[in-house]
Formats: C-alpha cells, sequence, structure tokens
C-alpha cells in the first residue's frame, strides 16, 4: 500500500466561544506517525459530523477528554490499516472508529469503542459512519432498550432529520409504533420527513405552534419521546406526554453544546405527576451489543424498512468547513468528508 510522505492536519487553534467557525483550526504538515507496541497506522478515507464534536472543543470535553490546543481535531471515521503492532488488525483492512482530521492516524484497540474492523459489504463502505455507525446503533437501541417502543405506541422524535433521529422514528416504524412523529425545522425538511423517513406526520417548529400541534395530533399524550434538542422544546414535550410515558435524552442541539452545564427543564415536576421515565443514552454503554443491533437494521435494510440518507462532501481541505453546518440547517441524514479511497 502507497504511503505518502506528508501527513496533513487540522488541528485546533483555539477554543471556540460559541458557534464554532473555520478559524478555530489551523492547517499543518507534519511527517507520517511510526506505530509504537499495540499502535495501529491507518490511512484517512472517511471522517463523520456529529453535532457532539463541538463539547469536546470545551475545557471539561464532556463525555471524552478535552481536545487540547494543537492537537487534530478528533472525529469517528474509516480508515484502511497500514501497518499493525496489534495482531487483531492487519494491514489492508477497513476499520471504524475514533480518528482525527488527518491523513495518516495512530490507533488503538482498545478503549471504550474499540477499532472495529468492517466486512466486505454489497452496502456503501460509507454506511459504517451512518446507519451501522454511532448515529444507527444510537437511534437502534435509543427506542429498543431505552424507549421500549412498542406496538400502539405515539413516539416523538426531535431533530428528526438529523442522522440518529431520521433513523430514530424508522425504527420505531419497524416496531410497530401507532404514529410516529417527527419535529424538524422547515416546510421543505417537514416534506422529506414524511415522503423519504416514513414518518406519519411533521411539525414544523419554526412555523407551527409546538403546543398545540402536540394537542391535536397526540390528545391521550406521547408514549416515547426520543429528545436530541432539550431546551424549551424538552419543556413543551414534558407537558404532553402520557402518564408513565419515556423519555430518552440523546442530545441537545439547542445548548450549542458550548457547554456542559445546562439548566434543566422548568416543567421537571411533570415527570413526578405523570411518573415519567427519563433515562439517557451513550453507545459506550452499548460496546458489547453493537453486533446485534447492526444485524437487526441490517435486517430491517434488506426488507425495505429503512431508508438511508447521506451528504458525502469530498477534500480534505473541508474538514473544518463542515463541523459549523451541524448548526445551521444542514441536509437531512449523516454528513461525511470523504477524504480518499481505499487501495
Amino acid at each position: 500500500m502507497s504511503v505518502t510522505t506528508v501527513n496533513r492536519q487540522w488541528l485546533l487553534a483555539r477554543r471556540p466561544v460559541g458557534t464554532v467557525s473555520t478559524d478555530d483550526f489551523r492547517y499543518h504538515e507534519t511527517d507520517v506517525p511510526v506505530p509504537g507496541e499495540g499502535d495501529v497506522l491507518l490511512r484517512s478515507l472517511y471522517f463523520g459530523y456529529d453535532a457532539s464534536q463541538r463539547i469536546w472543543l470545551t475545557d471539561d470535553g464532556g463525555y471524552m477528554p478535552p481536545i487540547q490546543i494543537g492537537e487534530p481535531m478528533r472525529t469517528m471515521g474509516i480508515g484502511q490499516v497500514v501497518a499493525s503492532r496489534d495482531p487483531h488488525y492487519t494491514p489492508g483492512d477497513l476499520v471504524e472508529g475514533f480518528m482525527s482530521w488527518q491523513d495518516y492516524v495512530l490507533a488503538r484497540g482498545d478503549g471504550p469503542m474499540p477499532l472495529r474492523v468492517l466486512p466486505r459489504a454489497d452496502f456503501p463502505l460509507s454506511w459504517n459512519l451512518g446507519v451501522f455507525g454511532v448515529s444507527g446503533l444510537t437511534a437502534y437501541f435509543g427506542v429498543t432498550d431505552g424507549l421500549k417502543v412498542s406496538p400502539g405506541d405515539t413516539v416523538v422524535v426531535s431533530a428528526a432529520t438529523g442522522a440518529t433521529g431520521s433513523l430514530a422514528g424508522q425504527i420505531a416504524k419497524a416496531l410497530g409504533a401507532k404514529k410516529v412523529i417527527g419535529i424538524a425545522g422547515g416546510p421543505e425538511k417537514c416534506r422529506w420527513l414524511v415522503e423519504k423517513a416514513g414518518y406519519d406526520v411533521a411539525i414544523d417548529y419554526k412555523n407551527d405552534k409546538l403546543g398545540e400541534r402536540l394537542q391535536e395530533l397526540c390528545p391521550d399524550g406521547v408514549d416515547a419521546y426520543f429528545d436530541n434538542v432539550g431546551g424549551d422544546m424538552l419543556d413543551t414535550l414534558l407537558l404532553h406526554m402520557a402518564p408513565k410515558g419515556r423519555v430518552l435524552i440523546c442530545g441537545a442541539m439547542s445548548s450549542g453544546y458550548t457547554d456542559v452545564r445546562l439548566q434543566g427543564p422548568a416543567n421537571y415536576m411533570r415527570i413526578c405527576t405523570h411518573q415519567l421515565t427519563v433515562r439517557g443514552i451513550l453507545l459506550f454503554f452499548y460496546a458489547d451489543r453493537l453486533a446485534e443491533g447492526a444485524a437487526q437494521l441490517g435486517a430491517w435494510l434488506r426488507e425495505g424498512r429503512l431508508h438511508v440518507e447521506e451528504h458525502i462532501v469530498e477534500g480534505f481541505e473541508q474538514a473544518p468547513v463542515l463541523l459549523p453546518t451541524m448548526f445551521t440547517g444542514k441536509r437531512p441524514g449523516k454528513l461525511l468528508l470523504k477524504v480518499a479511497d481505499p487501495e
């Protein structure tokens, strides 16, 4: 396998204040790293984009160690093994896991989410970062294990056109939910939810009155709410949950992920008065069940029950340009950057 002599990188230049921007990163070139004991040298093929990357740029880092000034930006990615000092990985293997914005990455097979060797399959390689990656698997375990969606449920998903939200609603339908409602911003995204993602109905939070629409569509209350937004939207949903309803906290897009400290819901007591169950989802806790989730998602795909949407941009130079779009209205589905083709 050919290896260039230059390793291009995008490094964190400064901690973002407020919205992340391209000025928070700087381009750098260095030597290709040499793997030490237990290391795997990867050639980058795809970078995935998730809103939660923003919280890794804070001093706290959230659920991951913070990225330090001068370090390459962390991402979930797909790479090809160039050299390996770990017997579980062989040159030529295609893998998915934690990587960073550089052509060549030193990775390890241990950690909370070990590098996953990818099968040679008849679906696009990029799907391993979407429907078979963090987005799809979070949606799967969030809906099945977190919300325990079952036939007859009324389910609501916020940020429903996102990589996770779009699949969460489809998984709920596959499990027999009676009504699946997506919340999104703007008529085009709402149309996409119904026509492409198979949602029963969509609420346009930018133009509709959310509370009134929920009352109209869910007169008996919401049985299961997949929350990607938090803030005022979560507060509104708490007022429209059915008794003994379930709420899954997957994200807090309304915060912009600029800080790990967030104000809790004002309608907190509805959890008590309606005996609601509220729990979180983090894929680290399902590391030993990822194959199970991928197998079921694959079965639903073969049955035509899931629609996969991707937006793939090409060019290493675009890496810092794409991250801010996670908060400014990107297209539906999974956002990916293609860096190179496998050899």
